[in-house]
């Protein structure tokens, strides 16, 4: 008896509001695939472990944000290094600790703007690896 690795990438989006101060928090879509709807929440398969594996931006966010990948809506499992050093074009962008979510965990994202948002909204998105490990 094993378990079947499947890695996805999730697509991390935030809307941070016109004005919102610096240091604001918001909760962050995710989208597991480009034809399923993004959701604030993902609850873990129970016959399924993720691990978190590497966290990229593809070009510059504005502004500059800190992710936080939270479990159980209560423990922060891991928080990021800012994402404007994680673009992937970057060679020594900082890559995350593996990070493990358990089946029935709910898996969220927080992104934290470390500088205040100017007129007009503003979206984030960031990609996150991880590996999904399905028991067979």
């Amino acid at each position: 008896m094993g378990a079947r690795k499947v890695e996805v990438t999730v697509i991390l989006t935030a809307t941070l509001a016109a004005n919102l101060p610096a240091n604001s928090k918001v909760y962050m879509s995710m989208q597991l695939d480009p034809a399923i709807a993004a959701v604030a929440q993902l609850t873990v398969p129970v016959n399924e472990a993720w691990v978190l594996e590497d966290l990229f931006v593809a070009a510059s966010q504005t502004p500059d944000d800190i992710l936080e990948f939270v479990k159980n809506l209560t423990e922060i499992m891991l928080r990021s290094a800012p994402i404007n050093g994680c673009i992937v074009t970057n060679v020594a962008r900082p890559v995350p600790t593996p990070t493990m979510w358990e089946g029935g965990d709910i898996f969220t994202v927080i992104c934290q703007n470390l500088a205040a948002v100017g007129t007009a909204a503003a979206t984030i998105t960031a990609y996150a690896k991880i590996s999904r490990f399905i028991a067979a």
